[in-house]
């Protein structure tokens, strides 16, 4: 224990010095530097839904913090950078002035208020539980966790591993660095239980439902979320008034990303039938919307309708975390199957002599609006699915589950073009 103090006090000396080696350097305020630079830094995780989450390093980061972060560099009228941190190394950075704020879900603790300042508090929270619903009856109070037999599972350097340590002198702790693929190894069979904030347990039992979360409405303590700041009152002061404003807008943004088709398991376990049902539904709307060009005897491209479509999914994709530019070639390569597919109507019409269509819907009217429904509902797919799709190791799996296609569709010129943005590894690159 002795030992461990020392090494504490050494290390809150070091990032002390490096904390007024920073403001000797430059002693403009926090807020000038911002100004002058023309641009927010604001540290950031990537591993903790619904704050702040990147299925990849080339993903876009997107959560609740992350939509905050804008809110905030657009209220002081500069540009955002976000950069990257982590959990073990986020008051190293922010001591070393990496950024200017660090937004990524960050709990308020003794520790890190001894080297930094917090903003005013945006959510109210606490530590609870997290294991297999058949097993939850386990592990309801602290006494029934800090058995020699429970394997007790923590992300390294943040406030779960510090709780769990502090409170926990006889379980078996297991520290896991891949906060974003943590509570697989529950579900694995490899841990019995983790210990996290209660919004966490909450989000993971809607994601993995073999989960529960214990008590979350009663926690083991309280806490709060607070953006994690260098020690600069001006800057302090500019946040929380910023804050204040945003107090409307908080449960709204909360509630949207608690709503986030977030992934709901690990690259392996991820399953790419929704998708593909998704692709084959809008491949068979196209049937009507051919018979709708052959009997007013319009062409079958319609440059701005695609032009459209391209336009309004690129914000889109890039909320859900899906790059905009992956998500334009695999769009467009669906507006080519959907061409595909109304010539191949258009030539077997001619064969056959067909004349006229009678009760097909309306395009504009009933058609497209289905349409764009399904861009959405693909889109949600997609992100989902981001991290399989992402995954070199899985691309033989999800190329022979999307190619089943081709059998139901007879080995469909439309389909091959239609899956063929999954299958071309564009995705990985």
């Amino acid at each position: 224990m002795a030992r461990a103090c020392i090494k504490w006090l050494i290390f809150s000396m070091v990032l002390a010095v490096s904390f007024l080696s920073a403001h000797a350097q430059n002693a403009s305020s926090q807020l000038q530097q911002i100004q002058t630079r023309g641009s927010l830094r604001v540290g950031t995780t990537g591993d903790y839904k619904p704050f702040s989450y990147r299925a990849t390093p080339k993903s876009p980061y997107i959560g609740f913090d992350i939509d905050m972060a804008q809110a905030l560099a657009k209220q002081l009228g500069v540009s955002l950078e976000l950069v990257p941190t982590s959990w073990p190394n986020l008051m190293r950075d922010l001591a070393a002035g990496h950024f200017d704020v660090a937004m990524s879900g960050v709990s308020i603790s003794t520790e890190r208020e001894k080297l930094a300042l917090f903003s005013s508090p945006y959510l109210r929270d606490g530590k609870t539980p997290i294991a297999l619903c058949d097993q939850q009856q386990s592990f309801q109070a602290l006494a029934q966790i800090d058995q020699a037999s429970v394997r007790v599972i923590v992300n390294p350097g943040g406030t779960n591993e510090s709780f769990a340590r502090a409170h926990l002198k006889h379980a078996q702790i297991s520290v896991y660095a891949d906060n974003n693929h943590i509570f697989d190894q529950i579900l694995e069979g490899r841990a019995d239980v983790m210990i996290t904030d209660a919004i966490e347990a909450r989000l993971q039992q809607q994601l993995k439902p073999a989960l529960c979360a214990i008590h979350p409405e009663s926690p083991f303590n309280v806490s709060y979320k607070a953006y994690l700041l260098p020690r600069d009152a001006e800057w302090k002061a500019y946040v929380d008034r910023w804050l204040q404003g945003q107090q409307e807008q908080i449960q709204l943004r909360m509630d949207q990303w608690l709503q986030h088709p977030w992934p709901s398991a690990s690259a392996d376990g991820i399953d790419l039938a929704p998708l593909r049902d998704l692709i084959q539904r809008r491949l068979a709307m196209m049937e009507s919307v051919a018979q709708h060009k052959w009997n007013q005897q319009s062409a079958i491209e319609d440059l701005p309708r695609e032009q459209k479509i391209i336009a309004s999914l690129q914000q889109q994709a890039h909320a859900l975390g899906i790059p905009a530019d992956w998500a334009e070639h695999f769009f467009r390569a669906q507006i080519e199957a959907a061409k595909q597919r109304q010539h191949e109507y258009f030539a077997l019409w001619r064969t056959q002599g067909a004349g006229k269509f009678s009760q097909v819907p309306d395009l504009d009217q009933q058609i497209r609006p289905q349409l764009d429904q399904l861009t959405t509902q693909i889109l949600r797919q997609l992100a989902m699915a981001w991290p399989a799709i992402t995954n070199p190791q899985q691309q033989t799996r999800i190329t022979k589950q999307l190619q089943s296609l081709l059998e139901v569709e007879k080995k469909s010129a439309a389909v091959q073009i239609a899956i063929q943005p999954l299958i071309d590894e564009s995705a990985q690159r």
